[in-house]
């Protein structure tokens, strides 16, 4: 485990300490890595670290600089809000609706400063968009849909209208709450507005399960309370007897990786499996047999572990990249279609040296970006993101080593697996 440390302007001075891995842990850091990226640091103020259980003991993981300067659609900013991230990774060229969301986003943006004459102003685009083009924001909705949508659009009429009522009162809870309701319904018309999947998987990943949209997980953790540890979770001093986090798995951006993942939570393979590692940077799940031989998931049709290539999804590219990180493709720094800059992104783990390794282990990633010194996040292109915690994401400060996965179930998209036909 690595923990975040001062640096001073000297970073020949500067500590860097690493404990010695547990024999059943997955990704380990060589000081080789260490003192390198240290140097890289030395006009940082803050160096933070990161360690994740990896697939065999002799793996490694390069630690990552939580700073990720990939930015949404809508602004200059680092964009953190994990619902915002799907929204503009959907595959659909409305730019009807992608300029509602833009409005409707700069506006919660600017309620963070209370600028509220700059917040009417996006309302009042908002509203004009949704009384003068209606017809272009419903253009791509196929004719099935027409009337499902054209209700939503009358939904998201009445709210626009009541959130001027707010800027007005200048209620800025009461305006947030609204707002990101009034943002769903446009990510709901912005879903259906996606006409078909946007790319082939290629044939060598036939085999796989993958999943051809998106879909919905649930899961359910308790504590452990072995050893006197605390049997509730304390958020802040509220008391939760289990922690409820709700996925959205991105099969638009990472098919392979998220149908593998719905396939296993399908199959109840994630149930009463106990977290692996929780260090302030990651929170580590998906090893059946930690203390054991088998560490992935054992497919009953061939008898061997499961394992799925690497998948990352540049922006700007047509379909993901297979089999290699961005960096060993020659494009280190390209920003990815999913970045890790939202509180509790999803990624697949996987041994350093084995692009194609990854099986059923998959990790929380933690990192806030505004802790941590400018850089870009080197985990972007070298781990398979494949979605997002929407709801229950603070569980993860106080989700610790040994509490138990209670249940994990598919509340949506079943219908976007495909299994392998062969």
């Amino acid at each position: 485990m690595f923990i975040a440390q001062k640096v001073s302007s000297c970073v020949r001075k500067q500590v860097l300490s690493m404990q010695e891995a547990e024999s059943n842990e997955r990704f380990r850091l060589s000081r080789r890595q260490l003192l390198q990226q240290s140097l890289a640091a030395a006009a940082a103020t803050v160096l933070s670290q990161l360690g994740v259980s990896a697939l065999s003991q002799s793996s490694a993981l390069e630690p990552s600089w939580a700073v990720n300067r990939t930015l949404s659609s809508a602004s200059g900013t680092v964009n953190k809000d994990p619902e915002s991230l799907l929204r503009w990774a959907l595959p659909m060229n409305n730019q009807s609706l992608r300029q509602l969301q833009a409005e409707l986003e700069a506006a919660v943006r600017e309620l963070r400063q209370k600028k509220w004459p700059q917040i009417g102003d996006h309302v009042r685009k908002s509203s004009l968009l949704v009384q003068r083009q209606a017809d272009k924001l419903l253009a791509d909705i196929p004719e099935s849909k027409r009337a499902e949508s054209q209700q939503t659009l009358g939904t998201m009429q009445s709210m626009i209208e009541s959130l001027q009522s707010f800027v007005d009162a200048k209620d800025g809870e009461k305006f947030e709450s609204l707002a990101r309701d009034t943002l769903r319904q446009v990510g709901l018309l912005e879903e259906l507005s996606v006409k078909e999947f946007p790319f082939q998987v290629p044939e060598e990943y036939s085999h796989l399960p993958q999943l051809l949209g998106r879909g919905t997980v649930e899961i359910i953790l308790r504590k452990s309370g072995e050893n006197g540890s605390p049997k509730q979770f304390d958020i802040d001093g509220n008391l939760y007897d289990k922690a409820r986090l709700v996925l959205v798995i991105d099969g638009y951006s990472a098919p392979v990786t998220g149908g593998n993942f719905m396939d296993l939570v399908s199959r109840g393979f994630y149930d009463g499996l106990r977290i692996i590692r929780s260090d302030g940077f990651v929170v580590q799940a998906g090893d059946p047999e930690p203390d054991g031989k088998v560490h992935g998931f054992i497919d009953a049709k061939t008898g061997e572990t499961r394992t799925i290539p690497l998948e990352i999804f540049a922006k700007g590219d047509t379909m993901p990249l297979y089999g290699m990180t961005l960096e060993d493709d020659g494009r280190g720094g390209q920003a990815t279609v999913l970045p890790l800059t939202a509180y509790g992104s999803l990624c697949f783990a996987r041994n350093e040296f084995e692009a194609n390794s990854g099986s059923s282990q998959f990790f929380w990633f933690l990192f806030e970006p505004d802790l941590t010194p400018a850089g870009r996040n080197l985990l972007d292109g070298r781990f398979a993101v494949f979605g997002y915690t929407t709801e229950g994401a603070f569980f993860l400060r106080d989700i610790k080593v040994g509490d138990v996965i209670e249940s994990a179930k598919v509340i949506q998209g079943m219908e976007n697996l495909r299994q392998p036909t062969v």
